[in-house]
Parts: structure tokens; C-alpha cells; sequence
């Protein structure tokens, strides 16, 4: 089985039964060619975990970030799922492979002039005192 008809007939897949958008398809797409490009044109049924932890390594090496890993995987997992689903290959080599953690970064804090303008709520209503007093809480 040729790589580039698996892909373009999970393609039609997702265009006709799943009804994907046009940009979700071109995404999709755009995977699955980088999933050939990587194997070297291979067959599918031939690739395992390493094979793909090694595709994953070497973008993740080139500076793929880790989100954009995510949904690379993402995409393979669905496609191998869809071929272990029409009995085309025995398993599905993506099974167990996470992407890389994205870091994460720290909320900023409120400079003192910030806060003390937040809490300056009008406080002559009854609204304007338990806002007052949740800001203050909050902060």
C-alpha cells in the first residue's frame, strides 16, 4: 500500500463522513505529507513506536513547538487509528507517544498603583462595598 493513497483516502474520510472544515482538512493534510516526508515514503504498517519518537525528536530538535507537536500527533494517531480500524496495518505505532511538555509561564502581578486603582471602587453603594471588599480579599 503506497503512503500517499492511505493518506488521501483518510482525507476523503474526514472530508465525507467527518465533515471537516476546509482549513482543519489542509492541516490534516499538511501532517500527514510531513509523516511521509519523515518515513521516507515507507509503507505505514512498517513504522513503529521508535520510528515515531524519532520523527518526534528531530522536529522537536528543529524547533516545532511543543503545541504544535501535540496536534502533529494528534493527526498521526487519528490517521494509524483509522488504518487499524480498516484492518490495513496491526497497530497503531502513535499509541503511548506524548509530546513534549510546553513550559509554562507565570501570571504577572499587579504593580501597587494597579491595585490600588482596582480597589478604588465607588463604595457609597451597597455594590460598590462588596466589590471593594472581594477586590481587597482577591488581591
Amino acid at each position: 500500500m503506497k503512503p500517499q493513497a492511505s493518506l488521501s483516502r483518510y482525507l476523503d474520510f474526514l472530508a465525507n463522513e467527518r465533515r471537516l472544515a476546509a482549513h482543519t482538512l489542509g492541516a490534516y493534510s499538511r501532517d500527514g505529507m510531513l509523516l511521509g516526508t519523515l518515513s521516507e515514503g515507507r509503507d505505514p504498517g512498517e513504522l513503529g513506536s521508535a520510528d515515531i519518537r524519532r520523527f518526534v525528536a528531530a522536529l522537536h530538535a528543529k524547533g516545532l513547538a511543543p503545541r504544535s507537536l501535540a496536534r502533529l500527533l494528534s493527526t498521526w494517531r487519528g490517521f494509524f487509528d483509522w488504518l487499524v480500524r480498516g484492518r490495513e496495518i496491526a497497530t497503531n505505532p502513535c499509541k503511548g507517544i506524548r509530546a513534549p511538555r510546553a513550559a509554562r509561564t507565570l501570571p504577572e502581578a499587579l504593580s501597587p498603583d494597579e491595585a490600588t486603582r482596582l480597589v478604588a471602587v465607588d463604595d457609597a453603594s451597597d455594590t460598590g462595598i462588596r466589590d471593594r471588599a472581594l477586590f481587597e480579599l482577591a488581591y
